[in-house]
């Protein structure tokens, strides 16, 4: 686990967008494929399907 001490927070230059195919049982990505950059960097909508 990370001392918060130690978290070196950044403002993102770059969106990508990813597609997964599954979660694991503790919520990591699975059969995760980049798509590439996206051309406008908006807040993009996240969702989990279940």
């Amino acid at each position: 686990m990370l001392h918060p001490k130690s978290v070196i927070w950044l403002q993102p230059k770059l969106v990508v967008e990813i597609e997964c195919r599954a979660w694991t049982g503790d919520r990591k990505l699975r059969y995760a494929s980049c798509k590439g950059l996206r051309e406008v960097q908006d807040n993009a909508t996240v969702y989990e399907l279940d």
